[in-house]
């Protein structure tokens, strides 16, 4: 009897546990660990409408960063770099849209630039369009995750800063996601780069 009373708990005790279970998580619902980002969703593909030499380096005007990185700048191309891309041209970690982000967690060493940190990390495009002077890019990073800048480029502030060869004030203005994190508004100044 002792025994059957046992069994009959220890089987109610199963059922219950079993009936408090959540279901499984689908695939498109699991939660995404390091190094595994959904892109399903996300869009593909490349196109501009560029008339004018855009190309340069544009560093934020403020401090953009998800825990350890930060990001340095964004980098446009020459038209035939977007040519060449848009066409099917791809060399190693290179595009005519790109974000780099800087670990400064990471070693430092010295340049005759002064000291910068080692660890980088360059977010190339899954989709970009730069048309009618808007940025739009989406990219992945295993070290960052969804990356995504909307981004209007200002004519006139740009034009100038590229005849003084660089200018503090923004040339360009927009959002920036960066991986699960709320948009943030930032801002970008241009720079010809070394």
């Amino acid at each position: 009897m002792m025994f059957r009373r046992i069994a009959l708990v220890a089987c109610g005790a199963a059922a219950f546990a079993l009936a408090a279970c959540d279901p499984p998580l689908e695939p498109a619902d699991a939660p995404a660990t390091k190094g595994s980002v959904n892109t399903a969703n996300l869009p593909e593909g490349f196109s501009n409408d560029l008339q004018d030499d855009v190309s340069g380096y544009y560093r934020p005007t403020t401090e953009v960063r998800q825990a350890s990185w930060r990001l340095d700048h964004v980098f446009l191309g020459q038209q035939q770099d977007f040519a060449a891309w848009e066409g099917g041209t791809r060399e190693g970690q290179f595009a005519p849209v790109m974000l780099e982000f800087v670990d400064e967690s990471s070693a430092t060493v010295q340049t005759e630039n002064g000291e910068i940190h080692t660890g980088r990390v360059r977010v190339l495009p899954r989709f970009y369009s730069v048309e009618n002077g808007m940025l739009r890019f989406v990219g992945v990073s295993e070290e960052i995750g969804i990356v995504q800048l909307d981004a209007q480029l200002n004519d006139e502030a740009l034009a100038t800063a590229r005849r003084n060869l660089g200018a503090e004030g923004a040339v360009m203005n927009g959002t920036l996601s960066l991986g699960d994190a709320p948009p943030q508004a930032v801002g970008f100044r241009w720079w010809a780069g070394d």
